[in-house]
């Protein structure tokens, strides 16, 4: 399915799982480095109620509208995680959202292009990279210190058919800083 994963429910549907956010994919890397930030050792995969935990995943090299094949599933990037006080309940710590956010790396979300099966062993290879590049990280910093883009970040987002109108709306109505 685009729009849903069969057996996996969002605790608030009116932020996940949208046709934008349907797929939640967490780096073992970024969650363990999240983890240390709350004392923990070592990260347990879905804690943060990602739909996949991967091996290698870094949001500095993954723009919005990347495409990757995972198993039978072509998927888009679309929108960094943006911690919520979920992640403290989650992770039974009251600094776990700000942990999240300070360590700056919280994971993607896709929208699905190809439905189709995924399974454990399945690798998560990029298929295609965004001709007009806005990397996840520089999304995800400006979201989270409300921030406004550049001119020229503001221009490249517009190029760039992946990414989610809400957020140039937004960008827009505040005005962009000239570059």
């Amino acid at each position: 399915h685009r729009d849903r994963i069969e057996g996996n429910s969002f605790a608030n549907p009116n932020v996940h799982g949208s046709v934008d956010a349907v797929l939640y994919v967490y780096g073992i890397s970024s969650a363990n480095d999240f983890a240390k930030r709350i004392g923990l050792a070592k990260y347990v995969p879905g804690s943060t109620g990602e739909t996949l935990t991967v091996d290698e995943f870094d949001e500095k090299q993954i723009s919005v509208g990347d495409v990757f094949a995972i198993g039978e599933v072509l998927a888009q990037a679309t929108y960094p995680r943006i911690p919520c006080g979920k992640v403290n309940f989650c992770m039974q710590h009251e600094q776990g959202q700000k942990a999240m956010q300070d360590c700056g790396k919280s994971g993607v979300y896709f929208r699905v292009l190809k439905p189709g099966l995924i399974h454990e062993a399945d690798q998560v290879e990029r298929v295609e990279q965004a001709k007009h590049a806005f990397m996840i990280s520089r999304l995800y910093e400006l979201v989270i210190r409300n921030q406004r883009p550049t001119s020229e970040e503001l221009e490249v987002a517009k190029l760039n058919p992946a990414f989610i109108a809400k957020q140039i709306s937004r960008w827009e109505a505040a005005g962009s800083i000239p570059t």
